[in-house]
């Protein structure tokens, strides 16, 4: 039995090993038997993967339908300030994923958030997604 012919189909009574690459498109590794990798599929014709969580304004998300919402009124005047509409969101998060009430602990987040500049930009995005 031939080392490198188990197999791929080497030839008979050569020594086997290495061999380049096969296949339609030239690339080591690109075919496996003809199946399609349940990756590829989701890749689209810019080569970016679809993600069914990059809806824009209609988020199935409750928490991202909720922070539009919250961008909505912002922009309406249904808020004082940008800060009241982070405390807001907090709240609404804190609300949905612990259940838990906590006007301290949601004016620490919400401070917390307008304290870090990288935290403090996407928060920027938020408010001007408002439509």
């Amino acid at each position: 039995m031939a080392v490198g012919g188990v197999g791929r189909g080497g030839g008979k009574g050569r020594a086997g090993g290495v061999k380049g690459a096969s296949g339609p498109s030239g690339a080591s590794g690109a075919s496996f038997g003809g199946k399609v990798d349940r990756t590829e599929s989701l890749v689209g014709p810019s080569g970016l993967v679809g993600s069914s969580n990059v809806q824009g304004p209609q988020a199935t998300d409750p928490i991202a339908a909720q922070a539009l919402a919250i961008a909505k009124r912002l922009k309406n005047g249904g808020f004082k300030s940008k800060e009241e509409a982070t405390k807001a969101l907090v709240a609404e998060v804190l609300q949905e994923k612990l259940n838990m009430k906590s006007a301290a602990l949601t004016g620490r987040i919400a401070g917390a958030l307008q304290d870090d500049p990288r935290l403090n930009q996407v928060l920027e995005r938020l408010w001007s997604k408002a439509e």
